[in-house]
């Protein structure tokens, strides 16, 4: 078992303290602001996701009220043309009969027409959902590269305290550069 010598170690924590007193602030200030920007990034990629989800999520909705819509209104046009064959036909004889039917088939017109407008507009609104879906989604991916990039910047300026050279920090600044134009990009 070493021996413990007490005055290596009173000179060793000297030296220790001499160099955390008198040594490079920058160090831990940048891998500090770095992380920052990292959890800030993870932040508002989350808050993309969730968002892009939530938008397709919507699409989807509007999509399937679309399709209902489209089919209730192709069944209407099936109702119109069965009743205007049957006028047509002759095998509504009676006036009163006919004139119910005529009437029913302009009603029922009239309703697929709104009903095809509302397919419409439903539709509208599923592709409105999509595009901003997308845009969330690819919002999303620029703050995970941001962020995984500050998350390297991190370790790389980290590892700069521990070795004392600062060709890793100048990697991580760079790292940081980059990572910010991408969390820029993120907004838009």
């Amino acid at each position: 078992m070493p021996e413990f010598h007490t005055h290596h170690a009173l000179a060793e924590a000297g030296e220790r303290h001499e160099q955390l007193t008198e040594g490079n602030k920058l160090v831990p200030i940048a891998a500090a602001v770095i992380a920052v920007l990292a959890a800030l990034a993870t932040l508002f990629s989350n808050h993309s996701s969730v968002s892009g989800l939530q938008q397709r999520t919507l699409a989807g909705i509007y999509q399937t009220r679309a399709a209902d819509s489209y089919s209730y209104y192709e069944s209407s046009r099936i109702k119109i043309e069965v009743n205007q064959s049957m006028i047509q036909s002759g095998l509504v004889s009676s006036a009163p009969a006919r004139a119910a039917m005529t009437t029913r088939v302009d009603k029922e017109q009239k309703k697929s027409a709104a009903t095809l407008e509302q397919a419409k507009k439903n539709e509208e609104t599923a592709n409105e959902y999509l595009e901003s879906a997308e845009k969330r989604m690819t919002s999303y991916e620029h703050f995970e590269w941001s962020a995984t990039l500050f998350e390297v910047a991190v370790v790389l300026v980290s590892i700069t305290a521990l070795m004392r050279q600062h060709t890793l920090m100048y990697v991580g600044f760079v790292a940081t550069a980059i990572g910010l134009i991408f969390f820029g990009l993120g907004f838009f």
